[in-house]
């Protein structure tokens, strides 16, 4: 790796510190007439600065890996944390589980966000990533294979959304679905409740 690849990936690392990217997971959004909601994931994320070092390194000192390890204690704080284990290499194997109320937002490890603006408006979002970020993130070697299903109830009237997949029911109320490949497919719905 030549000195400017170097410099263009510690660029990133301010957009990495001490945040999770998926890999391999199944996450899941299931929202209630009354506004309140669930939301999961099952499956690995890799630390974001660990994929920075083994993209400039190809591998994690000892020292490095276990402090990683030792996060999973500080992560399992974190009351939307089911379960979570250090695979090594900067990969944790994680199942999430949360539980919100009308309005409530959701900030899951930087893995997903749920906001309700002022005007009532809900947003599902991934963390937005600048174009920069995105093609300094895809030489970092992390393989994206995931899906994001959001269910949605009959009195919520959807805004704009990018799924791939969406309801067959009259094609308004039910399961959005997304099937999430890169880092340049970034999940996004927007919808609000009627009444």
């Amino acid at each position: 790796m030549n000195r400017s690849s170097v410099i263009a990936l510690a660029a990133v690392a301010t957009i990495l510190a001490g945040c999770l990217v998926p890999e391999k997971f199944a996450a899941k959004a299931n929202f209630q007439p009354d506004g309140s909601y669930s939301f999961s994931y099952a499956g690995t994320a890799v630390h974001g600065m660990a994929a920075l070092q083994l993209a400039k390194t190809g591998k994690l000192s000892a020292k490095d890996d276990a402090s990683l390890g030792s996060e999973v204690s500080k992560m399992t704080r974190n009351p939307d944390v089911r379960s979570i284990s250090y695979k090594g290499n900067g990969r944790y194997d994680l199942t999430l589980e949360a539980k919100r109320n009308k309005g409530q937002a959701l900030d899951l490890l930087g893995i997903v966000n749920v906001k309700t603006g002022k005007d009532g408006i809900v947003t599902i979002s991934s963390p937005e990533i600048n174009e920069k970020s995105k093609k300094e993130l895809s030489q970092l070697g992390i393989k994206i294979d995931g899906t994001l299903d959001v269910t949605i109830p009959k009195n919520a009237e959807v805004i704009s959304h990018n799924a791939t997949g969406t309801p067959t029911f009259f094609g308004l109320v039910g399961t959005y679905s997304w099937k999430i490949g890169s880092v340049e497919q970034r999940p996004m719905m927007k919808f609000r409740f009627k009444g």
